[in-house]
């Protein structure tokens, strides 16, 4: 039997890669593969063995295809690394915008606090199967490779310094090392043992613990021309050390089922494969994964174990499709030619993706009867929408596949989530940042379809301005007035990235006509130089007018400025979409019948520049 039953769901803000216990059919004769391709024909895998093997089964006959009919015929000499993974130059993106640069204290001391982490030790007391935490690993990683692809994009000098030290200081301490390796944790028991959910899952510890790793080297590869001699020769080490216990074993392993984060492990293989200048690994990777995905990936378009996931088929068919599209992106940037057939399959899956998001019903139909351990079928657990880490999805298939990616409603609002950290941890990096997206973002045609869109939104939206690309409130302003100290909110637990001035104060709001109103809550400016916004914690009793609305208002609104009891205030954005998303919340007090909610709602929002100013002159971020 395989060795791996990898299964993964994200339950956390952070990744897993899912993998199941599948049949080994590598010491069946052809003779009886093709035998069974042809009597059990709804079973994909015989069919998928004989196409990998080579072989066609004709009338149950098993022949020798030609070698050039096979996947991937990569050579070392094909390959020309780029220098930066995903690209030949990190530059400005402002797909970045709002993402953790090292100018906000709390992205910093984020990082800080994955130097030398006991990751081990946390996954013991707090990991079980079907619930990995992971955020004190998976969180600090992201915003230390968006901080540093702004310092680099944005020519920061000072925040370069930061992140190279930080780099280093990570290798120093020799981070993760002391997690479980892939030779050990092929002897320990698999996830969900003995059906119980809430066993110890050793695999969960290795994959993200590879992972990490794997974002490690990337932004590496990004700082690698800023390092002298012997702070390369600290880093090298330390991932020489990490390859070679977390991910050379894997080389050119078959995964059970699925195809899943970090493209099974090849991802991770190529960018190590780059940064220690070595094309036969890369080429051979290359081959190696593009026999896989031809494997996995079926004729229709549908994905060996992903697709089949019940009420998270598509959460997991689009995850699969979209690490499937960055490795084709990655291989043609670097020179290699992805295969014919596999290019079909993957325009297939891109349709299946939108059958998937159109026709459920449908895309639910397709039999599969091979092994699966890890379908979900409570509807508790559905996720009936896009794969919303996948955030850039849509770029991708445009950019490799041609096909539109359907509008899919849940997706768009949940993925506004994931993009503030800036990098899709499925695959390590910014489809929106790579040159084509840049290319395709700055085209005539382009800037002049977003202009119009603009126009057409902004005609729309009665408490706005426009001056130039800046949307602008046009309410009475109110101004905030201090009653008693704040008090700041520095718990490591608690203070995340975005979160500037995060603080307790206490005062009031004084409107134009002299009328005040109290204001003492939880508030903190959200981070980013593309939006003035502040964000209020509405568990304070004078802002209960708030919390009774907040179901209703999510309803009418969506999540995108209400959700976990804060509740967000723009005053200047240049995001259309937020500016829609505020003028819909106002348009919900103004024909609520509440006129205490009404009242106060006019008041916060008008205040909203008062109290950022004042956060920023009193509180340290």
């Amino acid at each position: 039997m395989n060795f791996c039953f990898r299964l993964v769901c994200l339950l956390t803000a952070s990744l897993m890669a899912t993998h199941a216990l599948s049949q080994d059919l590598s010491g069946w004769s052809d003779k009886t593969l093709c035998r069974l391709a042809s009597s059990q024909q709804d079973d994909p895998q015989y069919l998928q063995e004989a196409t990998e093997r080579g072989i066609s089964c004709g009338s149950g006959v098993a022949k020798k295809q030609s070698s050039n009919s096979k996947a991937g015929n990569v050579k070392a000499k094909d390959i020309n690394f780029p220098g930066k993974f995903y690209t030949t130059e990190i530059k400005s993106c402002k797909a970045m915008a709002g993402s953790p640069t090292f100018n906000e204290a709390p992205s910093l001391l984020r990082v800080k606090g994955l130097v030398g982490y006991d990751w081990h030790a946390d996954w013991k007391a707090n990991s079980v199967s079907i619930s990995p935490q992971t955020e004190n690993i998976s969180e600090p990683i992201k915003v230390f490779m968006a901080a540093t692809q702004n310092a680099i994009g944005n020519d920061n000098q000072a925040n370069i310094k930061t992140a190279k030290n930080l780099l280093i200081d990570l290798a120093k301490a020799d981070t993760l090392y002391d997690s479980i390796g892939y030779h050990d944790v092929k002897k320990k028991p698999l996830c969900y043992a003995n059906g119980d959910p809430n066993s110890p899952c050793w695999f969960h510890q290795y994959s993200f613990a590879s992972d990490v790793f794997a974002h490690y080297m990337i932004t590496a590869l990004w700082l690698k021309d800023e390092l002298n001699e012997q702070e390369f020769k600290v880093v090298d080490q330390y991932m020489k050390k990490m390859y070679k216990k977390f991910l050379q074993p894997k080389e050119f392993q078959k995964e059970g089922q699925g195809f899943y984060g970090m493209a099974n492990g090849g991802l991770s293989i190529l960018i190590y494969a780059s940064w220690t200048n070595n094309k036969k690994l890369a080429a051979k990777e290359m081959n190696f994964r593009f026999k896989e995905m031809d494997r996995l990936f079926y004729e229709d378009g549908y994905i060996n174990n992903n697709s089949f996931r019940g009420t998270k088929a598509l959460w997991y068919h689009s995850m699969g499709l979209n690490v499937a599209l960055s490795y084709a992106y990655i291989a043609d940037l670097w020179g290699a030619e992805v295969p014919t057939k596999l290019q079909t399959k993957l325009v297939r899956a891109s349709k299946v993706t939108n059958l998937a998001i159109t026709d459920w019903d449908t895309f639910t139909s397709r039999k599969y009867s091979g092994t699966q351990h890890n379908k979900i079928s409570s509807k508790d657990s559905a996720r009936l929408h896009t794969n919303n880490f996948t955030f850039a999805l849509g770029r991708l298939m445009k950019i490799v596949t041609n096909v539109e990616l359907e509008h899919d409603a849940v997706y768009l609002q949940k993925r506004k989530y994931r993009m503030k950290f800036g990098i899709d941890e499925t695959i390590g990096f910014n489809p929106n940042c790579t040159d084509k997206a840049l290319a395709a973002d700055n085209s005539p045609e382009e800037l002049a379809k977003k202009e119009a869109k603009q126009i057409e939104a902004t005609s729309q939206l009665s408490i706005f301005n426009i001056d130039g690309k800046t949307l602008n409130l046009t309410l009475d302003k109110a101004d905030f007035i201090e009653v008693r100290p704040f008090i700041l909110e520095r718990s490591e637990e608690y203070l995340k990235p975005h979160q500037l001035h995060k603080s307790k104060i206490q005062g009031s709001l004084r409107l134009s006509n002299d009328k005040k109103i109290s204001f003492s809550t939880l508030v903190f400016k959200q981070a980013g130089n593309q939006e003035q916004r502040l964000v209020i914690n509405v568990d304070s009793r004078s802002l209960q007018p708030f919390k009774r609305h907040s179901d209703s208002l999510q309803k009418k609104c969506g999540k995108g400025l209400m959700e976990w009891g804060w509740l967000s205030f723009i005053s200047e954005t240049n995001d259309i979409e937020n500016a829609k998303n505020q003028q819909c919340h106002y348009d919900y007090f103004k024909d609520a019948n509440d006129k205490p909610a009404w009242e106060l709602f006019q008041t916060v929002l008008g205040g909203t520049d008062s109290i950022l100013g004042y956060l920023q002159t009193n509180v340290e971020s």
